[in-house]
């Protein structure tokens, strides 16, 4: 058994190290705080809030968990954090609503505190100044409850939340959106509402933190609500050729770019790189096209 409670193990129970959570199957990962399920397609199995990581935030049956990243020896990072690996791993638990066993670090042991949903994964600029995975979860169990095993018959509820972005120049979203008539640049949808037109400006590269993004022309598309939240997420990405694929390689057309819109294939690379796109994949099974890069890079 990989996934959800495992049998005979209460919540509340301690273990002495990670070697006794990984013999009792709470924790399979001696090194590491994210272990990765047997089946990719779940997501992870389990996490261990170690205390050490300044940007995590416990709040009980609210934790806010920050992924793996490169550090130096005093446990500083060092570097961006991407959704790949076993980021990446966890990150596909907010789309399955697969629960993970949080495991938590005190003074001289390790307690297991039941399973958890991870409604949420994003990038943000961390205390390091680097961007970082970072993940919401929230318990299933009510306080005081016990860990049945039967989670897994429980359907996880979802709820709508609002990420607040950096507002540096309302005028470029505008002027990018209007160059597209308000219309997707991935899907062509043009949404109508009562007050007009609807599509919403969208950086390749983040605004703020490690990634720095610029709030410029060349950096923002004119999306759907649909392909925003792909694009911020990681579903979807753009070849140098802008491209559309998704994670998987599988193409999606080719982003619909006009004449006066000086996008940058720089900024498609980092947004590929901060959200762990395999490149050699992209290079692949994008259409390469020396031309129209030359105009755009």
């Amino acid at each position: 058994m990989t996934y959800g409670a495992v049998h005979g193990i209460p919540i509340g129970a301690r273990f002495r190290n990670r070697r006794s959570l990984y013999d009792a199957r709470i924790h399979r990962d001696i090194r590491r705080g994210i272990c990765g399920g047997a089946d990719k397609k779940r997501g992870a199995e389990s996490v261990v809030l170690s205390g050490a990581n300044e940007d995590d935030l416990d709040f009980g049956q609210i934790v806010y968990y920050t992924g793996i990243g490169r550090r130096d020896g005093s446990g500083r990072l060092i570097a961006d954090q991407e959704f790949s690996g076993l980021n990446r791993s966890l990150a596909v638990n907010a789309q399955t609503t697969q629960p993970i066993r949080l495991i938590r670090a005190t003074v001289s042991e390790f307690e297991y505190s039941g399973q958890y949903v991870v409604e949420d994964a994003f990038l943000r600029p961390g205390a390091s100044g680097f961007q970082i995975c970072q993940y919401r979860l929230r318990s299933l169990q009510s306080p005081g409850e016990s860990d049945s095993g039967d989670i897994k018959q429980v359907e996880a509820k979802r709820v709508l939340s609002t990420h607040y972005r950096i507002v540096r120049d309302s005028g470029v979203p505008t002027r990018v959106k209007e160059l597209y008539d308000y219309r997707c640049q991935v899907c062509d949808i043009r949404i109508e509402t009562l007050a007009g037109p609807y599509s919403e400006g969208a950086h390749l590269v983040p605004l703020g933190g490690g990634a720095d993004g610029p709030d410029i022309d060349a950096n923002v598309l004119s999306l759907c609500p649909n392909h925003h939240v792909m694009l911020d997420h990681g579903a979807i990405c753009f070849a140098d050729d802008w491209t559309a694929l998704d994670r998987d390689g599988r193409q999606l057309g080719s982003l619909n770019v006009h004449p006066d819109h000086l996008l940058k294939v720089a900024y498609a690379r980092t947004h590929r790189r901060l959200m762990g796109f395999d490149e050699l994949l992209v290079s692949a099974l994008s259409r390469t096209s020396v031309d129209r890069i030359g105009r755009h890079s």
